[in-house]
């Protein structure tokens, strides 16, 4: 099922917002290992508050977009993936927030791959997505294809 306009802009947008927040801070934080500052402050807090909004984004696709497609057997693989990405990230940034010094290591880790894992999994499942419609539109076009007359009268 094809997202609507609003659904589709909510998640591109809040999707980039994450991402890009994501990214910067991990640069800052882990690559460059720049002092804590307002900065990244800043950017720890735009990205736990739009993954938020993401995770409920994401929830309004449950009852059409991702039932649907449950339904008709289409992008089986990478819908399930997504889903299991975004439980994934969601139950790592919470331990990351509220687990303990043990858990803290292992959460990020896992939280870096599955976020950096988004970046190829969310448009390959759109790909797919877009490919698999354009693919059962063309395929019912065809059915409905009208014979021409000297075809359709028989040639005796």
């Amino acid at each position: 099922m094809r997202l609507g306009f609003w659904q589709k802009t909510a998640l591109f947008v809040t999707t980039a917002i994450v991402g890009l927040t994501g990214v910067l801070w991990f640069v800052l934080h882990d690559m460059l290992d720049a002092e804590p500052g307002d900065v990244q402050r800043w950017l720890l807090m735009l990205h736990g508050m739009s993954s938020y909004v993401l995770l409920v984004v994401i929830g309004s696709l449950l009852p059409h977009h991702v039932w649907s497609g449950w339904a008709h057997r289409r992008n089986i693989l990478t819908g399930v993936t997504v889903t299991a990405a975004m439980a994934g990230l969601a139950v790592t940034g919470l331990a990351l927030y509220y687990g303990s010094e043990d858990l803290q290591i292992p959460a990020k880790w896992l939280h870096l791959m599955l976020g950096f894992g988004c970046f190829v999994l969310f448009p390959a499942h759109a790909f797919l997505t877009a490919h698999s419609w354009r693919s059962s539109q063309s395929a019912a076009a065809s059915r409905d294809v009208t014979p021409p007359r000297e075809a359709a009268a028989g040639s005796g």
